[in-house]
């Protein structure tokens, strides 16, 4: 079921102290500086009356000043449809930087292999990636906690989310600081879904003035999967992000 988020000054405020940090920088670069790969995915979003179709590409080449060559998207098997001119957003990182330029379809083939050019930038707009890097999420999880010798289950909502840590909202109260909780939950990387648990220790607590407890949460020995997951998955929040 879709959740409808809802923003408190107080909700902001705790995120703070937990040391969410402030909005990333952001500047402005060459694409020939940016250590692209052949190889690399972009992400293209649709400029026109299909704003939020996204799709992945595969970047083949380019040639500074004239234009950058990737593959034709596809959608659920198939080629998707291109015109010369059409409008794209294109969203990537490398590195610890998460980047976006706009650009428009120069020419398409199929010949020798489905490709289009898009026109090259004039100039990229780039996020450092900080250490701890935070995006605001709805995730829901399940919550398995120790209580009284037996072991607990609850709901909650992940409303931000990094490799180190997360602020989890729930209806009650799941603990206090230092409690131990284990977290089950589902997300998305570029439309492959991961469903991992992750065990993590509460650090604060605090209520919303929606009445909603808000808990600092700490991960503790994250798997090298889990993590490299996690961090992609951040680097793909931050892509998408309009900046």
């Amino acid at each position: 079921m879709k959740q409808t988020p809802h923003h408190s000054k107080a909700g902001e405020r705790d995120a703070g102290k937990l040391g969410i940090p402030e909005p990333t920088s952001e500047r402005v670069v060459p694409l020939d500086e940016i250590k692209l790969a052949i190889g690399d995915s972009f992400q293209i979003q649709t400029q026109i009356e299909q704003a939020e179709a996204r799709y992945y590409v595969k970047l083949v080449g380019y040639l500074k000043g004239r234009s950058v060559l990737v593959t034709i998207p596809e959608a659920e098997g198939r080629l998707c449809y291109v015109r010369e001119g059409q409008a794209f957003v294109v969203r990537f990182f490398a590195g610890r930087n998460a980047y976006a330029f706009t650009a428009n379809v120069l020419k398409s083939s199929s010949i020798p292999f489905p490709h289009m050019h898009l026109s090259y930038p004039s100039q990229v707009r780039g996020l450092v990636v900080r250490a701890g890097e935070r995006v605001p999420v709805r995730i829901i999880c399940a919550v398995v906690m120790q209580e009284d010798m037996r072991t607990v289950t609850a709901a909650g909502l992940l409303t931000n989310l990094s490799v180190s840590g997360a602020l989890l909202s729930a209806k009650t109260r799941l603990g206090s600081s230092g409690d131990l909780l284990s977290l089950k939950f589902r997300f998305d990387i570029r439309e492959i879904e991961f469903v991992t648990s992750i065990d993590a220790a509460i650090r604060s607590v605090s209520q919303d003035e929606y009445g909603e407890f808000l808990h600092g949460l700490q991960f503790a020995g994250l798997a090298n999967d889990v993590a490299i997951a996690l961090t992609a998955f951040v680097y793909q929040k931050l892509a998408e992000s309009p900046h």
